[in-house]
């Protein structure tokens, strides 16, 4: 069973220390094999240690080598925004970096996947398609994909601005589908039938396929919950291990 670490980085780019829940593999050592990492992004309303709370993460890692790193980054959408915050040159640098020196990591792209829930969804996508040359593959449950277009959400307002903002054109994901720059990561996104977010992950989805950009996207009973979410991690977890070429539960 992967052993929790609970550790804190004290961000200069963030000007804050940022708690960080980390599942490290039994084995790991200093001098042993290097780890794929995967980085979990939580929810609007959620913190750093929901995926311990409400999932059972370590069971479906159980047979992996991933070293799963869950930092708390309140409720920021992942996005620098009006407030010029740098959550994202944290997460995709100076997080990554910190880690590496804690730990016996894949340093290389090849070896790096990013995901979240809600708001971390929204994250996860934007993240690994904005900042490719990072994370190889990327995966969303009940993503707020087009969080941007949202204007009844206090904390949606502090970061995009009011509506008529050009930050929320700049967040827009569907707005990036335009300008990706090689090389596009792997990516994978489900919605539960009864979620609110449903039909904006069907048109992110359709835009993808419009755009000819390789994807997975399902749709399976459930709502916008945990439930749902700990229901389909397994599946997204299993594919993580596939992009990365590590062993999956199923596999010796």
């Amino acid at each position: 069973m992967h052993q929790l670490e609970v550790i804190a980085c004290t961000s200069t780019m963030l000007d804050l220390v940022v708690p960080i829940a980390v599942l490290v593999p039994p084995d790991h050592s200093p001098n042993g094999p290097a780890c794929p990492v995967v980085t979990l992004l939580h929810g609007l309303s959620d913190s750093y240690m929901c995926w311990l709370d409400y999932t059972d993460i370590r069971q479906y890692i159980a047979a992996t080598r991933l070293i799963v790193v869950m930092p708390h980054c309140g409720r920021s959408f992942y996005a620098n925004g009006l407030g010029g915050q740098q959550i994202e040159e944290f997460l995709a640098v100076e997080l990554p970096q910190f880690i590496d020196a804690q730990y016996t990591t894949i340093k290389q792209r090849e070896g790096r996947a990013i995901g979240g829930v809600s708001m971390g969804g929204y994250g996860a996508l934007r993240l690994g398609l904005g900042y490719s040359q990072h994370w190889s593959t990327v995966f969303s449950h009940s993503g707020a994909v087009d969080a941007p277009r949202w204007i009844d959400d206090p904390s949606n307002m502090v970061i995009f601005g009011p509506v008529d903002s050009p930050i929320r054109q700049q967040y827009s994901l569907f707005r990036m589908l335009n300008q990706l720059v090689a090389p596009i990561p792997a990516m994978h996104f489900d919605c539960g039938l009864d979620d609110f977010l449903v039909e904006e992950n069907r048109s992110f989805h359709h835009a993808l396929r419009q755009q000819h950009i390789p994807h997975i996207y399902r749709e399976r009973p459930g709502g916008h919950t945990w439930r749902y979410c700990d229901e389909n991690l397994a599946a997204s977890l299993n594919w993580v291990c596939q992009q990365l070429n590590q062993p999956t539960r199923s596999e010796p």
